[in-house]
């Protein structure tokens, strides 16, 4: 399946640039792409990404440990669909 992922510098976070991003580019990526679903997944402490997550229509599939770059972490999934 399809991932996406960013990444703010900390001087430019909490302005709402990610959020933004994350709107505007899911409708033309999953069309670019052919698909109905996009995941999202961040460590469970990263609380700003799970909040752009929810904002963006992202929903919750599992919270607790799992891999994350190769190692056994706390981990948030989620998944965006195509309505």
């Amino acid at each position: 399946g399809w991932e996406i992922g960013y990444h703010i510098a900390k001087k430019y976070t909490g302005n709402g640039y990610a959020t933004e991003a994350v709107r505007a580019f899911l409708p033309v990526a999953v069309k670019l792409v052919g698909t109905d679903s996009v995941q999202g997944i961040c460590l469970s402490e990263n609380v700003a990404s799970k909040h752009v997550l929810r904002k963006c229509g992202f929903g919750t599939v599992f919270e607790g440990i799992g891999d994350y770059q190769g190692e056994k972490r706390e981990v948030y999934k989620s998944v965006w669909k195509l309505s």
